[in-house]
């Protein structure tokens, strides 16, 4: 990989850990009355308490999904073997992270909680730790969805599809 991409990437990766460090620290929870102050821009900013942890869900989700990136990049470009090719998985990674953290709360949130239950019952703790978990390890979150997916809505039609991806890229 050119010198000038592998430090782009490298103060890329910086950069965003810095970002969402910061916003997980501006997005946690202050105020546990219905709603929840956001610091933005040195003010201050009311936002409901599910908008709140989902935008939590988020920044965790993006920081665990850049500690992936940052470790991957730090061993590939110590041992020497970063190869450009890989520019657009760093690029792409923190979206990844963000996405899956985004269906995961979700999937917790609707599928563990009963109906009833308000944000105010759900801990941000917690939010950030399977936000930032499911970031950090996205492809296994992805994978293991796949493999529920895969038994719950097993056809038969795919077998049958000509031109299918017959493997997954190697991370």
């Amino acid at each position: 990989m050119p010198a000038r991409l592998r430090r782009l990437i490298g103060c890329a990766l910086v950069g965003g850990v810095a970002g969402f460090a910061a916003a997980t620290a501006l997005l946690w929870p202050v105020d546990d009355g219905g709603q929840s102050l956001v610091a933005i821009g040195g003010g201050a900013l009311r936002v409901s308490r599910e908008l709140d942890l989902l935008l939590l869900a988020m920044a965790f989700g993006g920081l665990g999904s850049l500690l992936h990136a940052a470790r991957s990049f730090a061993g590939f470009a110590g041992n020497r073997t970063l190869v450009a090719s890989w520019a657009w998985w760093y690029a792409l990674q923190p979206f990844t992270g963000v996405t899956l953290a985004l269906l995961f709360y979700a999937l917790v949130r609707g599928g563990l909680f009963s109906p009833g239950a308000g944000p105010g019952a759900v801990s941000p703790s917690g939010v950030a730790a399977l936000s930032g978990l499911t970031g950090m390890f996205s492809k296994q979150a992805a994978d293991k969805l796949s493999a529920v997916f895969s038994t719950l809505f097993e056809t038969g039609a795919d077998r049958a599809r000509q031109d299918k991806m017959t493997s997954q890229p190697v991370e």
